[in-house]
């Protein structure tokens, strides 16, 4: 048999089963069993997974490599070393060591902002809330070159030691190779979505060693009260591959260790609860802080993008001078919080003084993760999340030890249930932060108190989320817009609402930016149609997107328009609205040209995705209007009248005089 006759055979299998059974009894189970979709989904979701699997293998030991070419080799400070869950700071050492701290993540910032800036603006940040913008705003579409943009510059963030995590990074490289496997093989826009959260899926299933968690955390961190159940497959497929790939290059195992079995007592509810009413006002204060601090201060310091993550690094790297456990991931602290409390090899202090210290290095990564990542840096917020989550909760299974050792014997059971209760309220994923939470620790003994802490947090904080593109339900999604709504723009024409006459005056795409911009200023036109010098339409340029790739006015002069402009795409008048707001969604541009089918080249005028909004507005109050109209006219008498009927009504004798 060929490779090339499986799908034929699997499509035939139905029939030949058939031939088997029973007509009409047991041959009736494989009617309707799509076999051909189930292969077609299986074969792309293993390569994305396998994919995945290797370029998290190469990150991680990239990853592995600078932070022990940075720590140990260059002896910057003192470590300990926790078995590949990253490096635990213990003091910083002597003045040349102290400089080598304050400077690293300063230079890794630099070099990771030229990168995102020069290269692919929508990598800076988390990397999760690009994914969720790309799924519901963007049919799916990444650029080709995300995924290689965000690998490098979340190498020099991470590697310098930035406060930031893997797994939001991983994440949009999984995903931004999964559009791209869908955009190379020709498929829709609802397979490209589909292929997207299969990469993401795998990308988290790989770094944190968690295929079920990973593959229900694609699927859940769409919407604040949704589920995305239509990628399960996908999603599971390339899931088990990532992990599959990843495990056969580095060892099985959960990520964190756990020595000790975890006993839970009903009485502990009660200080479960008191833990995760704490979280609430954390984690309004963390959602403030990383999605606030971007737009109130970064967005306004009057500097250039590219350097910003390099004065957010320096600042970084003199907090990490006087609070050195806040540098890079965390994970080997984390770890160190969930030893006992007579354990030998803990470095944590315990106690009253625990309590304080930890709860105090809650706010600190808070902090020092917001000058990495809101800065404009490249990492994501998933393990200082947990990071957070985790000390307060062990901040308060300390506290609660001290007062009451005999029901709570074990505090490193808190850093555990934090974990999951604090990202579950600020992420919106409660089904699978539980099952994260216990492929990360390798035990489910705490599921009770996780479901418990976690309905407590996500009540409490349902009005916040740590991810801004997180739409409400599926309702509320782009994505989604065909199954919910009525589809009258097919009635309607683009010629009837279009801007006739406007921004029909092209531009050559040798003009200089200083130049275009000059023209905007006169004309007060905000995008411009470009033509080559054989007069074929061929781009748009705005000012959105001259701001998007020059940050310096001293750069106008030399690049030109074509440096700056979007692929052409236009409408012809003919076409409806329904098509108009597709191209809207494909392209992600807020203006479109309208051409003159017999002449392409001409220019017609532009339509917004506005004026679609308000055509789409506007229809559906007519049909509304119209059909309570036909209501009321059939309800203002009691009876119907003869002609709603089909007869016709009897002349009305005139009224008597008296």
């Amino acid at each position: 048999m060929r490779p090339r006759d499986l799908p034929e055979m699997l499509a035939d299998l139905p029939d030949r089963l058939a031939q088997f059974l029973p007509r009409g009894g047991i041959a009736s189970l494989t009617d309707g069993i799509q076999f051909m979709s189930l292969f077609r989904w299986a074969r792309l979701s293993l390569l994305v997974g396998a994919v995945v699997g290797l370029a998290a293998a190469g990150v991680f030991w990239v990853l592995e490599w600078g932070e022990s070419l940075l720590i140990e080799r260059l002896e910057i400070f003192p470590v300990v070393d926790t078995a590949g869950l990253g490096k635990r700071v213990l003091s910083s050492g002597g003045t040349l060591q102290s400089v080598l701290l304050l400077l690293s993540p300063a230079l890794g910032g630099l070099v990771a902002g030229l990168v995102i800036w020069r290269f692919a603006p929508e990598t800076a940040g988390t990397g999760v809330d690009q994914v969720l913008d790309a799924y519901h705003n963007r049919r799916g579409r990444m650029r080709s070159r995300v995924p290689i943009v965000k690998m490098v510059a979340t190498l020099f963030t991470l590697g310098s030691g930035g406060s930031a995590g893997r797994e939001g990074p991983m994440a949009q490289i999984g995903a931004g190779f999964g559009s791209y496997l869908a955009t190379r093989l020709g498929l829709g826009a609802r397979e490209r979505r589909l292929l997207l959260l299969a990469g993401a899926a795998g990308g988290i299933s790989a770094l944190f060693r968690a295929p079920l968690g990973a593959a229900l955390w694609a699927l859940e961190i769409l919407y604040r009260r949704d589920f995305e159940s239509e990628g399960l497959f996908p999603c599971l497929v390339s899931s088990v591959t990532a992990y599959s790939v990843f495990t056969t290059i580095y060892e099985q195992g959960s990520l964190f260790h756990v020595s000790e079995d975890y006993h839970f007592a009903p009485l502990q509810l009660v200080f479960y609860a008191i833990m995760a009413v704490a979280c609430a006002p954390m984690g309004v204060l963390w959602v403030k802080l990383e999605v606030g601090s971007n737009v109130r201060v970064w967005q306004r310091l009057p500097i250039p993008i590219w350097l910003k993550p390099a004065i957010g690094g320096l600042l970084l790297g003199a907090m990490c001078v006087v609070l050195p456990w806040v540098f890079s991931t965390g994970y080997g602290w984390m770890q160190d919080a969930l030893r006992p409390v007579d354990d030998p090899a803990r470095h944590l202090p315990v106690g009253y003084a625990g309590f304080a210290m930890l709860l105090g290095l809650a706010l600190a990564k808070m902090v020092a993760t917001s000058l990495t990542v809101s800065s404009g840096g490249s990492g994501g917020a998933f393990a200082p999340t947990l990071f957070i989550g985790g000390f307060i909760g062990g901040a308060f299974g300390l506290l609660f030890h001290e007062l009451a050792p005999s029901v709570v014997p074990q505090p490193g059971a808190f850093v555990l249930v934090g974990m999951g209760a604090f990202y579950a309220g600020v992420a919106r994923t409660p089904i699978a932060t539980i099952i994260l939470i216990s492929e990360l620790f390798g035990s489910y003994d705490l599921l009770v108190p996780l479901m418990f802490s976690e309905m407590i947090t996500m009540l409490l904080l349902s009005r916040f989320s740590l991810y801004t593109n997180q739409v409400e339900d599926a309702h509320h999604s782009p994505a989604h817009a065909g199954k919910f709504t009525v589809d009258v723009l097919t009635d309607l024409r683009v010629d009837d609402h279009y801007s006739k006459g406007h921004a029909v005056e092209t531009i050559p795409d040798h003009m200089t930016l200083q130049t275009f911009l000059e023209r905007v200023s006169a004309t007060a036109q905000p995008a411009f149609v470009v033509h080559d010098n054989k007069g074929a339409l061929v781009g748009i340029v705005s000012l959105a997107n001259v701001r998007s790739v020059v940050a310096e006015d001293d750069f106008l002069s030399f690049m030109l328009v074509t440096d700056a402009m979007w692929p052409f795409r236009s409408l012809t008048p003919s076409d409806d609205l329904r098509a108009a707001l597709e191209a809207f969604l494909d392209t992600g541009y807020d203006r479109l040209p309208v051409v003159d089918p017999a002449h392409p080249n001409e220019v017609l005028g532009m339509i917004s995705q506005q004026q679609i909004f308000v055509a789409y507005n506007a229809e559906l109050l007519r049909r509304r209007i119209q059909r309570e109209g036909d209501t009321l006219s059939m309800t203002a008498l009691p009876g119907l009248p003869p002609s709603a009927q089909g007869e016709t009504p009897a002349p009305t004798p005139p009224p008597k005089q008296r």
